[in-house]
């Protein structure tokens, strides 16, 4: 669960095209923004893992006979996530080139959304090996009965839990503290 915590954080950040210095430069992340993000990005994030862990996984087992179903579930909530998600791409976003991220801020929300959601399937495809699939099959299984928004807010807790600055090491990602 740790290797997949990991991920997460770094989809996160990746997500954003950020790096830790540029995140820490920016205003923090609220905890609603980085719910958000998880909310809009947790779909694609299940679909990808789904589709990189086929060759590896039983077709009998949780992804393939109630994945697409879960998935299906998660995106309803997906529109309704994407402000917060975009406030939070664009407060992460890459801020050594002002032009640049000027042009992601004024692009139409019918441009970017493709764009982030291209972005964080290529990189769960990419960061998923297959040692890992029976980890996050089971794992999502056991989130399964939890309200999608239940679930967004788990894992906003273990993003920023784990993404704590610790001794020598910057966060991440630049989250608010909690009141």
């Amino acid at each position: 669960m740790k290797q997949v915590t990991s991920k997460f954080v770094a989809l996160a950040a990746l997500l954003g095209m950020a790096s830790a210095q540029t995140a820490l430069a920016q205003d923090c992340l609220t905890q609603p923004e980085l719910t958000g993000m998880v909310t809009f990005a947790l779909p694609v994030v299940m679909d990808g893992a789904m589709k990189a862990c086929r060759p590896t996984l039983s077709p009998q087992g949780y992804f393939a006979t109630q994945g697409p179903a879960l998935v299906q579930r998660y995106a309803a909530r997906k529109q309704d996530a994407w402000p917060a998600a975009k406030a939070a791409i664009l407060k992460i976003g890459d801020s050594r080139d002002a032009r640049m991220k000027d042009m992601i801020g004024n692009l139409p929300d019918s441009a970017l959304q493709p764009f982030a959601e291209g972005m964080v399937a290529q990189m769960v495809t990419e960061g998923i090996k297959p040692d890992q699939c029976v980890a996050i099959e089971r794992a999502t299984r056991l989130l399964s009965p939890l309200p999608p928004e239940n679930t967004a807010e788990l894992l906003t807790f273990i993003v920023g839990l784990a993404d704590r600055p610790k001794p020598g090491k910057k966060a991440t990602l630049n989250l608010c503290p909690l009141n």
